[in-house]
């Protein structure tokens, strides 16, 4: 079988013991002038199982072997999103992750084979109102839409983003959920170790669940009472953390640190570089599974409905205004990117206003729920269980 497609011709090339591959022979003219025949391997039937879809992996090929003569030809999405992946994916494991399945599972379906100059706003504009989605999935696949038109503009393959045009507003349909206090309380009463400081560390200290399972040792500094986020785990992955913002320290309460003291004196891995909830290997847990085996079930258990873990770092907001935290406090303790950028030097101290509408929130989660008596150590600190723990590194 044997096509013609522009200055170079799609081949089936059949095998007697393995499966049929298609292959693509051009023409490549040197600097002197002659032309030379050559052949690209585009991937087996297995692979590649219709004619249609080696057509657009011949486009792909050349979008990315000859970026210069590119804007030469007409572009098509599905080749556009091929170079895009392979010059340009962001290389976070949570973000590549999320703009891969947004690539395969909406866009490449519906405009893999739409010319760049054929996208109109209008009609991924009504594209998306038909989308059986969430306002917040429509905005992201809208802005990865947008992201693949700027790299073509930048790429000289076109001089238009009709994306720009495209309106799609993100307002949640329904509130984020938010635990009151006593539901906190009832959540960790069904909780066993290490879940339930995992919890506790996520209400008191707001993290994101991949900074909660990033935490080292190390990562601490015991004499000035504080906790410096430094990365991101996903699914294993190692990370940075979200945003430039994240990176910064944060206020360490004597009762969360006491906590946190009977947790690593518990552990088989108590170095700085140690994993603070490593798992049975030494190696970051996934926090998909942490929520599906343990958090989820005691939701359930404790009557208050399923939960995620972004759950936790709302309540925390709530219980920063409702103990009536600084707007600004309430952004820094948060690490929210919107802040002056004067104010994101994470090496900056911790301020006594983060402290303190820290510490609220602490004791209000700690107030009623059961505590192994603790007092103060001499040299500061607190003795717990027997342990004590002075300040300084550990």
């Amino acid at each position: 079988m044997h096509s013609r497609y522009q200055n170079g011709s799609l081949t089936l090339k059949r095998r007697t013991k393995s499966p049929d591959v298609w292959e693509f022979r051009y023409y490549v003219r040197g600097q002197d002038g002659a032309s030379s025949r050559k052949a690209v391997t585009l991937g087996t039937v297995v692979e590649i199982p219709t004619r249609a879809e080696a057509l657009r992996a011949v486009e792909s090929f050349r979008l990315q072997s000859d970026p210069d003569h590119a804007g030469e030809r007409p572009v098509t999405i599905g080749a556009l999103i091929d170079r895009y992946i392979a010059d340009e994916l962001p290389e976070r494991h949570s973000t590549r992750c999320s703009y891969l399945t947004v690539l395969r599972k909406w866009i490449r379906p519906k405009w893999q084979d739409y010319e760049l100059g054929q996208v109109k706003a209008m009609a991924v504009e009504h594209w998306l109102r038909s989308l059986s989605l969430a306002p917040k999935s429509k905005t992201h696949i809208r802005s990865l839409m947008h992201l693949l038109y700027q790299n073509a503009r930048r790429w000289e393959l076109t001089d238009r983003n009709p994306i720009e045009f495209v309106r799609q507003g993100s307002r949640r349909v329904s509130i984020p959920r938010v635990l009151v206090i006593e539901e906190v309380q009832k959540l960790l009463a069904h909780l066993t170790e290490p879940y339930r400081t995992m919890v506790m560390v996520a209400v008191c200290l707001g993290l994101r669940v991949s900074e909660i399972m990033g935490l080292q040792w190390g990562d601490f500094d015991w004499s000035n009472s504080t906790v410096l986020v430094q990365r991101g785990v996903v699914q294993g992955r190692v990370g940075e953390t979200k945003t430039e913002y994240s990176r910064r320290p944060l206020p360490l309460d004597d009762h969360l640190a006491a906590l946190l003291v009977q947790h690593r004196n518990r552990s088989l891995y108590k170095e700085a570089s140690d994993w603070v909830f490593a798992g049975d290997s030494g190696r970051p847990r996934w926090q998909e599974v942490l929520l599906r085996n343990h958090i989820q079930p005691a939701a359930v258990k404790a009557g208050i409905g399923r939960i995620g873990w972004h759950t936790f770092r709302h309540t925390y907001s709530t219980m920063l205004r409702a103990n009536g935290a600084d707007v600004k406090v309430q952004q820094e303790l948060l690490r929210h990117a919107d802040i002056q950028t004067t104010m994101n030097i994470y090496t900056q101290a911790v301020s006594d206003a983060k402290r303190a509408a820290n510490s609220k929130v602490v004791q209000m989660v700690m107030k009623e729920t059961p505590q192994i008596p603790m007092k103060k150590a001499a040299g500061g600190g607190l003795d717990s269980m027997g342990v004590k723990w002075e300040r300084g590194p550990l």
